[in-house]
């Protein structure tokens, strides 16, 4: 604890990756072991493992609990406007995991199987209170709070934005979700740099966890993880992976909506909104909406292109029992 106790009152980004790089330790020899052994229980002990070394690395360096962790009653429109910035992340997400499983079928595959068995593996309640609550607490006090906390002296919003995603999607130590998970980070960093509010990052992760602790309920039970690992297996293919690119690209052609009026919003609402000249609005609108209108037409082109071959794959599927 010296290197913490050298300068208490002045943390710079370096006491923050010191702290990353402990837990990162922790979790090799410490952690893992735990979930391996534990399962859910395990994970639940690493939540609480990852909070009790955060809490002593603000107690060891005499910060101020309160500036390390601020919190307050948010604001409706930032509320609202972090939903709208989840929305979005979750669509950029979404196209970014495609991407990525066309090149890595396998490794997608292999991960969703053994966390959809995890999760099954303890009451429906306690697997939600470990899946979505306790990130939502214990990983947004480390990242959002203290290693962010240690980012504040960097003036540039976008350098720390992107130093503390990276870190978010190092920290999963899963080389085949490594981009998704650090946009998630960026995204959450940019609400917790425009609102300074620990509760709003909170909110997008509990969502986020959420809302994949539904989706694995679907393949919950031996009947339900045999039929979803045979979609995943379709789903993996390239064809369907393209004609999965597609859908998600039509989709996602919301996403440069949602971030630009989730971003107005919470700027808005945290008193952080700068005031641009009407023509650097009418260009940036002008931004959203083209950036918009590629990725519909560039999904709808994916569709077309790939309709005939992956109908044929998907019937050759379903008839294949049948031989």
């Amino acid at each position: 604890m010296d290197f913490f106790k050298e300068e208490k009152r002045r943390l710079n980004p370096l006491h923050g990756i010191v702290l990353f790089l402990i837990i990162m330790l922790l979790f090799l020899f410490v952690f893992a072991p735990l979930q391996l052994h534990f399962g859910m229980t395990g994970l639940l002990l690493t939540e609480l493992g990852l909070l009790a070394v955060t809490l002593l690395a603000v107690r060891a360096t005499g910060q101020d609990f309160r500036e390390v962790f601020p919190i307050r009653r948010p604001r409706f429109g930032q509320v609202m406007g972090t939903i709208l910035l989840w929305a979005g992340c979750f669509l950029s997400v979404m196209l970014v995991t495609l991407i990525t499983m066309y090149f890595f079928p396998e490794g997608f595959l292999d991960v969703s199987s053994g966390m959809t068995s995890m999760f099954a593996s303890v009451p429906a309640f306690f697997s939600f209170l470990i899946v979505a609550v306790s990130p939502a607490i214990c990983e947004e006090a480390m990242h959002r709070g203290f290693i962010m906390y240690t980012f504040r002296g960097m003036s540039r919003d976008w350098a720390a934005v992107i130093c503390i995603g990276l870190i978010f999607g190092l920290f999963h130590l899963d080389p085949y979700r490594f981009l998704p998970t650090a946009l998630l980070g960026m995204g959450l960093a940019y609400i917790m740099r425009k609102s300074n509010n620990l509760l709003l990052p909170a909110l997008f992760h509990f969502i986020n966890n959420s809302l994949s602790f539904l989706a694995s309920l679907s393949g919950a039970g031996a009947a339900g993880e045999e039929a979803q690992q045979a979609a995943a297996e379709l789903l993996a293919s390239p064809s369907m992976l393209l004609l999965s690119l597609g859908s998600y690209l039509v989709i996602g052609c919301l996403a440069p909506v949602l971030l630009f009026t989730g971003s107005y919003l919470l700027r808005k609402s945290s008193g952080c909104l700068k005031k641009y000249s009407d023509l650097r609005l009418v260009f940036t609108t002008i931004g959203v909406a083209a950036a918009s209108f590629l990725m519909l037409a560039a999904g709808f082109a994916i569709i077309m292109l790939n309709m005939d071959t992956a109908m044929g794959n998907l019937l050759i599927t379903c008839l294949m029992p049948w031989q």
